[in-house]
C-alpha cells in the first residue's frame, strides 16, 4: 500500500490504484498523510483543506469526507495484515499508517541515505537517489490550490531540486549523461531558473557532443534571470559557460563530487505575527502590494516608505502587507525594529542594524568591517541574487535607513517612520492617516464584540471620534473595555469627553498614547541642535491656543515671532507629524496632540529656553 503526494494524490493497493473520491476528499487524505501516525486537529484540517474559503459548517463536511475515506481505506492492507485505520483522536483524527508508506516521508528517508558518508556503499547511495527520483511524479499535491498546499509545494520543491542536483552529479560521475539530460530537461521545464540543474544539464549535453544545445541553455537561462531579477547568473554557471566556449571543459561532471550532500539554505522568516483585527486600509494596502513587485521593477530594488503621526498604525499596516507579500520573496523576510521614536531605548545605529541583519543571514562582521560603508557593502553582497523582503520598522530618518537598503532587483524594502524619508532616492512615499469612522467602529467591534457595539452605537461613534480614529487609541480603549465587561460604552465615552481625563483613559497595561506622542516630541526637545529644541518649545506654546485651526498670523502672535520665522517652525512641525496642514497657510493640531502639548507646557511653564529670537535668527540661527 502506498500513498502518493509527490504528484497527483493517489492511493495504491496491491499494485492497483484505489479510488478515494473527489478532490476535496483527496485533500483531506493529504492533510492527514503528511502527519501520518500523528493526530491532526479539526481546525488544522479545515485550514489545510479549505483555508479562508471554508464552508459554513466545516466540521460536518469533514465528518462526511472522513467517513467515506474510512470505508475506502478499510479495504486496504497496510502490508502487515491489518487494515489502514483512520480514527478519531481528541479534537481531530489520526491516519494509522506506517510513515514510509507515504512517498513524502519515504523521500526524506532516501535523501538521508543518499547523503550518508559511512556505512553504505556508493551503489547503495546511488540506488537510494534513483529511487527517490522515481517517487517524483510532478508537482506535489497536484490539483490542490489551498495556501497550505502551496506552502508544502514550495518546501518540497527545494528538496526535490537539491535531490535532482545530487542525483545528476552522481549519474554524470558514473558516465550516464543521457539519463541526466532526459530527466533534467523535464524538470527544468518547471524550474527553469534552478542554476545548479542548468549547470548539470549543460555538462550532460557537452558529454553527449551536443555543445551548441548546452550553450543555448545558458543563453536562455541568463535572459530569464536578467528579466526577472535584474542580475547576472551566479559565478558557477558563468564560469562553466566560459569554459565551454574556450573548449576547456575537461570532464562533463564536477570533478570534486564526493559523497552526495543536499545543501540547505537558511530562509529567515522574521515577520512579527500578522494581526487578526486588521480593519480598513484597503486604499493604502493596494499600492504597497503593487509597488513591491520584484517581477516588475527592472534593475532596481523597490523601496516603500510608510509615514504618519503617532498611533496611526504604520507598523501594523507594514507587517500586514509584508505577510501578503511573502510569497513574492521566497528567500525570506527580514524584520528589524530601528527604535526611531522609542522613549526607553536609543535608535539603532546603521552598523548595529547591519550586524543584526548579517547575523540572521549567517554572516559575522569581523573587526575590520565595523565601518558602516564596509558593513553596508558586505550586506549588499550577501543578499545579491536573493529575493528577500526587508521590513525596517520605526526609522529615525533617511540617514539611518540608507546603508540598510539592498541593491539590485529581487529584494524589496518596506520602511515605517514618523516623517517622510525625502533623503532617499527612488522611494515610494505613502502617508497613512487615521481610519474612517466606520472602520474605526469596526476595529472597536473586533475588540469588544459586535453585540456590545451594536447595543450602544452612538457611544461607539463618540469613542471613535474622541480617539480621533487612531488605531493605537482604539486598541487601548478596546483593551480597557474588555477588562471591564460590566462597563457600558457610555461610561468610557464620558471619560474621554473630559479633557482632563482623556489621555489618562488612553493608557492600559504599559501602552499609552502619551508614550507614542513622546517619541516625536522627545527627539526634538532632546536634540543637540538648538533649532530643533526651539521647535519643541514652539509645539508646547501652540498647544495652549484654544483655536483648532491656526493661520500663520495667529501662530506668529502665539509664538511672538515674525510670520516668516513662524512659517518655518510650522512647516518643521508638519514634517515631524506634530501639526497638519490641508491648505497653504492653514495649520491644525489634533485634539489629542494639543492635550499632550499642554501637559508638557504645564510641566515647564516659564522655562521656554533655547528658542532663538528674531535678532538671533537674523544673525544666522535659522530653523530651516
Amino acid at each position: 500500500m502506498r500513498i502518493r503526494l509527490l504528484g497527483p494524490i493517489e492511493v495504491e493497493s496491491a499494485g492497483a490504484p484505489l479510488d478515494v473520491g473527489p478532490r476535496q476528499r483527496r485533500a483531506v487524505l493529504a492533510a492527514l498523510a503528511v502527519d501520518a501516525g500523528t493526530p491532526v486537529s479539526i481546525d488544522t484540517l479545515t485550514e489545510r483543506v479549505w483555508g479562508p474559503a471554508a464552508p459554513e459548517a466545516p466540521r460536518s463536511a469533514l465528518y462526511a469526507h472522513v467517513a467515506r475515506l474510512r470505508r475506502a481505506l478499510a479495504q486496504v492492507d497496510d502490508g502487515s495484515g491489518r487494515p489502514v485505520g483512520l480514527r478519531r483522536h481528541g479534537d481531530g483524527y489520526v491516519l494509522d499508517v506506517e510513515r514510509l508508506q507515504v512517498d513524502l516521508h519515504r523521500l526524506n528517508r532516501l535523501i538521508d541515505t543518499g547523503r550518508a558518508t559511512t556505512r553504505i556503499s556508493d551503489e547503495q547511495r546511488i540506488a537510494a537517489l534513483r529511487e527517490a527520483m522515481d517517487l517524483w511524479r510532478g508537482d506535489p499535491l497536484a490539483t490542490l490550490a489551498s495556501d497550505w498546499a502551496n506552502r508544502v509545494r514550495r518546501s518540497v520543491a527545494s528538496q526535490l531540486i537539491s535531490l535532482a542536483g545530487a542525483w545528476g552529479a552522481e549519474e554524470l560521475r558514473l558516465g550516464n549523461p543521457e539519463a541526466v539530460a532526459e530527466r533534467l530537461a523535464r524538470i527544468l521545464g518547471s524550474y527553469p531558473l534552478a542554476e545548479p540543474l542548468v549547470s548539470l544539464q549543460m555538462r550532460a549535453l557537452c558529454a553527449m557532443g551536443r555543445t551548441p544545445e548546452a550553450l543555448q541553455y545558458y543563453v536562455d537561462t541568463r535572459a530569464q534571470v536578467v528579466e526577472q531579477f535584474g542580475a547576472e547568473p551566479g559565478p558557477e554557471l558563468r564560469n562553466l559557460h566560459v569554459a565551454i566556449l574556450r573548449g576547456e571543459l575537461d570532464e562533463p561532471y564536477p570533478g570534486n563530487v564526493g559523497p552526495v550532500s543536499t545543501p540547505i539554505r537558511h530562509v529567515p522568516r522574521q515577520l512579527p505575527a500578522d494581526i487578526a483585527r486588521f480593519s480598513g486600509r484597503h486604499d493604502d494596502l493596494a499600492p504597497i502590494l503593487n509597488w513591491l513587485n520584484p517581477a516588475g521593477t527592472g534593475d532596481s530594488a523597490p523601496v516603500v516608505s510608510i509615514y504618519g503621526t503617532a498611533g496611526v498604525g504604520k507598523s501594523t499596516l507594514a507587517i500586514h502587507a509584508a505577510h501578503k507579500l511573502a510569497s513574492r520573496y521566497p528567500d525570506g523576510q527580514l524584520y528589524i525594529a530601528l527604535r526611531g521614536t522609542s522613549v526607553d531605548a536609543e535608535p539603532l545605529t546603521p552598523v548595529d542594524a547591519l550586524a543584526r541583519l548579517l547575523r540572521t543571514l549567517g554572516v559575522s562582521m569581523s573587526c575590520d568591517q565595523e565601518q558602516v560603508d564596509e558593513a553596508a557593502a558586505l550586506f549588499r553582497s550577501v543578499v545579491t541574487g536573493r529575493r528577500l523582503l526587508l521590513v525596517l520598522d520605526n526609522a529615525v530618518d533617511a540617514a539611518q535607513v540608507r546603508p540598510l537598503l539592498p541593491s539590485g532587483a529581487g529584494c524589496g524594502t518596506l520602511v515605517t517612520s514618523r516623517q517622510p524619508l525625502a533623503g532617499l532616492s527612488d522611494v515610494r512615499q505613502l502617508r497613512v492617516g487615521p481610519l474612517t469612522v466606520p472602520d474605526a467602529i469596526a476595529l472597536l467591534s473586533h475588540w469588544v464584540g459586535a453585540e456590545r457595539v451594536a447595543a450602544e452605537p452612538e457611544a461607539a461613534t463618540a469613542i471613535a471620534e474622541w480617539c480621533e480614529c487612531l488605531p493605537l487609541a482604539l486598541r487601548i480603549v478596546g483593551a480597557r473595555l474588555v477588562a471591564r465587561p460590566g462597563w457600558p460604552l457610555a461610561e468610557l465615552r464620558d471619560r474621554l469627553a473630559d479633557e482632563r481625563r482623556r489621555l489618562d483613559n488612553l493608557e492600559f497595561d504599559s501602552v499609552g498614547l502619551r508614550a507614542s506622542m513622546a517619541g516625536s516630541y522627545d527627539r526634538l526637545s532632546g536634540s543637540p541642535d538648538r533649532s530643533e529644541r526651539a521647535i519643541a518649545e514652539a509645539f508646547k506654546l501652540l498647544g495652549t491656543s484654544p483655536m483648532t485651526e491656526l493661520s500663520r498670523s495667529t501662530a506668529a502672535q502665539v509664538l511672538a515671532r515674525s510670520e516668516a520665522h513662524t512659517e518655518r517652525i510650522l512647516e518643521r512641525l508638519v514634517d515631524a507629524q506634530l501639526l497638519e496642514t490641508s491648505t497653504p497657510g492653514s495649520y491644525r493640531m489634533g485634539g489629542l496632540l494639543r492635550l499632550y502639548a499642554r501637559e508638557r507646557f504645564a510641566g515647564s511653564e516659564g522655562e521656554v529656553t533655547g528658542e532663538p529670537s528674531d535678532k538671533e535668527e537674523a544673525s544666522g540661527s535659522r530653523l530651516a
